[in-house]
């Protein structure tokens, strides 16, 4: 096998390896949306629901179209699953999402290629497949993973199109360049001024090697001219849509004006900020408010500029601990030391070690002189690429002190900063030969500014606490493993010791259940439940065990919780509860949580407290032992609007019968049957928009298993 082959080998190797990682971290449970993801979904859902854009009539901001768009096709080839929050469709709307990412590596692959040489090609794929950033970004609803694709290709696009090319595949690269920094730009506005940023460094680079080509291209004002076109006709349908709809001028967002309000010392509260934004339904008048009263601020106090520039650099420079660091099902959930500690290594400790080398390897990649370093010809990079990429950074970094920094946003420098980082560690096998002492030197206080920052903002109160009860609780869950829940216990309670969490109590309550001592199981649980009234998992093991042991009031105040959200307490309790499940059901009684699935929270229907279906409603129901055949029983109504009967489909473990549901109350008797086990009832059913936004089938009011005496037969 050749060096070729062994490259491409190696490469295929780390794709995959980027895919499983990032499938790995897909297939725990959908995890809770934080942050942009709450409003890109909403938007999505929006969008396949008919309502186009109708989220930014009362917002505070006009977001960039693309990746709701994406999310929305996504989501929409996922299908619809029947379920309240369509649960199932929207985990697998984040394949697509996984896909571009592992795409990225692959990009990153071939854009170190050109940036650098093929040696640092394959650790720059390996090191971006590794990035806990990108690899838990893949499974986020947010931008950050189509931003960087289409970055990474109008970047590689750019660089070749300054290669020396035959003329018209020259300006073919150029207008692909041109489109994806335009689409690039309606996925994050960051990249909109980079554009001419891009186009004239474009034009000087073509100008400097104009006279050496061996085909004479055309002016390289006329390149950077078409760059600019191709992106701007791919933005100027978007922006012609905003003046349609709004009789204004919004390019492509207008979060610029919502940040120069909000992040200049405004003399209001956000809370104030959001409901006067949210109050004004034009985004045109609403943006222009935004930034009349930003400007206004600055006018004020133009020292607000100066003052914000170091605040922002920490917000930007430091690790902070975000909630969807982990995609957790709950973010009131513990996190499992390995996930832990997997984030300390390869988000934590790689991103410094990425800052250091891109650092050390952009410096010795420019040079304002012709004249190489002093280095080994083989380390020698190239420098107008390099100029590039120091212009996005440059860029990048200064937009986001003069308006907003945040630790995820330097997400966008890293397809810049990944392949000179990747140079600095394959330079360093060959030693001291690929590097100038004196650049060295010379960024060092750079280098110096960049650690104190990082290591004075790192919460290492947090670190340290989450290791030491991590350890703890996975030594717990290896004495339960083995069977020990006497030691199991011991762990837990010196993980609590460590923080107490509501999983800790919870943990602690397994463990007290394994040992036999009920009540001691139920002090914990209670503990648990008492620490966060908002934890769904909680409310659900406490009210699963009060209904076990007869509280049949005490399960129904639990499972309703204080401030728990019941859909939740509703989905998880059907994924992991619902042993021994009734031969009838009470369904909205308060006690059916963990024997019901794709039900919404009960009300008060057709004067009978019921769960409508969301389409596709699942029931537990015992199963019976005896030698008669048994009988289904459902209660049903479906008051569809401008429906008298709708067509409803029931299926028992795989045998499907169609019945007719009416608006009012009816009850249904199907023969199945005889069944030993417990038996999974499906009622599919059409459903219809309610005002509320839900997507509504059926009314569910009770259902048995009966067996058939034989009289009765």
């Amino acid at each position: 096998m050749n060096a070729s082959s062994k490259e491409r080998l190696v490469l295929l190797l780390i794709l995959a390896y980027a895919l499983v990682l990032r499938l790995l971290l897909w297939s725990q449970p959908l995890h809770e949306p934080a942050n942009d993801e709450v409003e890109y979904i909403t938007v999505a859902r929006d969008l396949l629901d008919g309502r186009g854009w109708s989220f930014y009539d009362r917002y505070h901001w006009l977001r960039a179209p693309l990746y709701p768009l994406f999310l929305a096709a996504s989501w929409g080839l996922a299908g619809d699953d029947g379920w309240p929050r369509a649960t199932r469709a929207l985990h697998l709307a984040a394949l697509p999402n996984i896909l571009l990412s592992v795409l990225s590596v692959s990009l990153a692959y071939a854009l170190t290629a050109r940036l650098v040489n093929r040696r640092a090609a394959l650790l720059a794929a390996l090191i971006t497949a590794t990035l806990w950033t990108h690899a838990t970004f893949a499974s986020l609803y947010m931008s950050e993973t189509l931003f960087t694709v289409l970055f990474q290709i109008g970047l590689l696009g750019l660089v070749q199109a300054g290669d020396r090319q035959p003329t018209a595949k020259r300006w073919l690269l150029i207008i692909a360049a041109g489109v994806a920094l335009g689409l690039a730009a309606l996925t994050r506005s960051l990249a909109l001024l980079f554009l001419p940023i891009a186009a004239g460094w474009l034009a000087v680079h073509l100008h400097r090697q104009r006279s050496g080509l061996p085909h004479r291209p055309a002016t390289p004002l006329l390149a950077a001219v078409v760059l600019l076109a191709s992106a701007g006709a791919v933005i100027a349908p978007w922006t012609i849509r905003n003046y349609q709809a709004y009789g204004g001028f919004i390019l492509i967002e207008t979060g610029l004006s919502y940040n120069l309000w909000v992040f200049n010392e405004p003399h209001e509260d956000r809370e104030t900020i959001h409901r006067i934004l949210e109050n004004i339904s034009n985004p045109v008048e609403r943006a222009n408010d935004a930034t009349e009263r930003g400007l206004e601020r600055l006018r004020e106090d133009p020292m607000i500029i100066a003052r914000k520039l170091w605040p922002n650099w920490v917000f930007l420079a430091r690790i902070k601990p975000i909630q969807d660091r982990f995609l957790m099902e709950s973010y009131y959930a513990d996190v499992d030391l390995p996930l832990f500690v997997a984030a300390l290594i390869f988000d934590d400790l790689l991103y410094v070690l990425i800052a250091f080398g891109a650092i050390v390897g952009l410096t010795h990649a420019v040079r304002l002189r012709r004249q190489a370093l002093h280095t080994h010809q083989c380390c020698r990079l190239p420098v107008a690429p390099a100029i590039l990429c120091l212009l996005w950074i440059g860029y990048a970094i200064a937009t986001m002190l003069l308006t907003h920094g945040e630790a995820r946003y330097r997400h966008f420098l890293f397809p810049a900063l990944i392949p000179y980082a990747a140079w600095t560690f394959t330079a360093l096998k060959r030693g001291a030969a690929c590097f100038a002492r004196g650049r060295v030197i010379a960024i060092a206080p750079l280098m110096g500014v960049f650690l104190w920052t990082v290591l004075t903002a790192y919460p290492w109160g947090w670190a340290v606490e989450n290791l030491t009860r991590g350890s703890r609780a996975l030594a717990g869950d290896v004495w339960m493993a083995l069977g020990a829940p006497d030691r199991a216990a011991d762990a837990y309670l010196s993980a609590l010791a460590a923080k107490a969490t509501p999983d800790g109590w919870l943990r602690l309550g397994a463990a007290h259940l394994a040992r036999g001592d009920i009540e001691r199981a139920r002090v914990a649980y209670r503990a648990a439940w008492d620490a966060s009234r908002a934890y769904y998992i909680a409310s659900a093991h406490l009210g699963d065990l009060e209904r076990s042991l007869g509280n049949l009031d005490e399960a129904r105040r639990a499972f309703a919780g204080a401030y728990a959200d019941e859909q939740r307490v509703l989905d998880w309790s059907w994924r992991m509860l619902g042993r021994n499940p009734p031969t009838s059901l009470d369904v909205g009684d308060g006690l059916d949580f963990g024997y019901v699935g794709g039900v919404y929270p009960a009300e008060e229907l057709l004067s009978r407290q019921a769960r409508w279906s969301a389409g596709r409603a699942l029931l537990r129901l015992g199963g019976l032992d005896a030698r008669a055949p048994v009988v289904l029983t459902l209660r049903l109504a479906a008051p569809h609007p401008n429906r008298p009967s709708i067509p409803v489909r029931i299926c028992i473990t795989g045998t499907c019968r169609q019945i007719e549901a009416h608006a009012g109350w009816r009850t249904y008797t199907l023969m199945v049957e005889r069944r030993n086990t417990p038996a999974l009832v499906e009622v599919h059913s059409p459903t219809f928009m309610a005002a509320d936004g839900r997507r509504l089938g059926v009314i569910i009011d009770w259902a048995a298993m009966i067996p058939l005496t034989g009289r009765e037969r």
